[in-house]
């Protein structure tokens, strides 16, 4: 925690807890609504103790449990979370998930599509099955943050109560968050884009964030094929996303010999980005995306 430190009637120094920057704050002259904000040093958020905004957010913040597979993507929707009085914690995979909802006092999950011991739809399931007690609402993450044919509505959630696009954890993520902690959040509208207000400064900073978190990282020559594998997966995880009512269809035909071919605009898509990371694998992208593909709907109950 950060500390504070009062040097008279209407300031105090805080010090951030990332690497023990002060400040001098004024309380009464803060904006409306601010109740933190981000160290200029290392990007750390500072709470403001105190702050007539904290007093407000007092009672209306919640825990989220955040399962997402990389820890960076991680720390920056945990920064987005705090930047608005919430608390989020990170698991790095689904069993990991698992463990922490079972401790209870949790309000929302926040799951990937894709995580590294299963699919974000097998941790729904098993939150179902397992924690049937547990009625925590949950948001669905997509993986896929460049895919052009990605942008339409899913046509299921897996069980989830609402789904988020990658690109739009900075805007998004907290009006979602907050509708469905409301009591009554069924009878409310669906929050999306045109219901958000321009970026503040902190989102367009999250924003430039994710970019940095998207880019890919030089592999080693050795783990390299593990790293296109897992990105197939990522990819086959956000198409059995968009295409579930295929998926289903197959499920109660037991025919699944044209699904490949009824998802072939989505695998090609999947291929595309596929050669921008990984351009000299040419030969090879479209087979281990479909391989990952059948794996995936292996899961799902489907005979191939």
């Amino acid at each position: 925690m950060s500390s504070a430190t009062h040097t008279g009637s209407s300031s105090m120094i805080i010090r951030c807890e990332g690497c023990d920057k002060a400040y001098k704050i004024y309380p009464e002259k803060l904006p409306s609504g601010v109740s933190s904000f981000p160290c200029r040093v290392c990007g750390t958020i500072v709470p403001i103790p105190h702050s007539p905004a904290a007093e407000d957010m007092a009672g209306k913040s919640g825990r989220i449990l955040v399962a997402v597979e990389e820890e960076e993507l991680g720390r920056l929707i945990q920064r987005i979370l705090a930047a608005d009085g919430f608390d989020g914690h990170l698991s790095v995979s689904g069993d990991d998930a698992l463990r922490a909802l079972q401790n209870g006092g949790w309000d929302l999950l926040l799951v990937s599509v894709y995580l590294p011991d299963m699919m974000g739809y097998e941790l729904l399931d098993k939150v179902k099955s397992e924690l049937k007690n547990s009625e925590v609402p949950s948001i669905l993450l997509s993986s896929i943050h460049h895919a052009a044919r990605y942008k339409r509505a899913p046509t299921s959630l897996y069980g989830a109560d609402d789904y988020l696009e990658r690109h739009h954890l900075p805007d998004l993520l907290v009006p979602k968050i907050r509708r469905l902690l409301q009591p009554d959040h069924d009878s409310l509208p669906k929050v999306t884009p045109e219901d958000v207000p321009p970026p503040t400064d902190n989102q367009v900073q999250a924003r430039r964030d994710l970019e940095t978190v998207e880019k890919i990282s030089p592999s080693p020559e050795d783990s390299r094929m593990g790293e296109i594998q897992r990105m197939c997966r990522v990819i086959a995880g956000d198409i059995a996303l968009y295409n579930e009512d295929i998926i289903e269809d197959v499920l109660r035909s037991s025919s699944p010999d044209s699904l490949l071919e009824s998802i072939s605009d989505d695998l090609t898509e999947g291929e595309a980005l596929l050669m921008s990371r990984f351009p000299d694998m040419e030969d090879q992208i479209s087979h281990l995306l479909r391989a990952e593909m059948l794996r995936l709907l292996v899961s799902r109950g489907i005979q191939v």
